[in-house]
């Protein structure tokens, strides 16, 4: 796949996904390509994102 990453940085640690409401960190490897091709395809879909889990 070609293209940036679907993160936008926003001078914290841990940047916004620039596709869905989540932080980059807690996107799992299905949902950071998820994001990436979505962006690259400028595409409008919903998000696949995991709930984060409780500790």
């Amino acid at each position: 796949m070609t293209g940036e990453p679907a993160e936008r940085p926003t001078g914290m640690s841990d940047p916004n996904c620039a596709m869905c409401p989540h932080p980059w960190s807690q996107h799992d490897a299905l949902g950071r390509r998820f994001c990436t091709a979505t962006q690259v395809g400028v595409w409008t879909r919903g998000c696949i994102c995991t709930p984060a889990q409780r500790r």
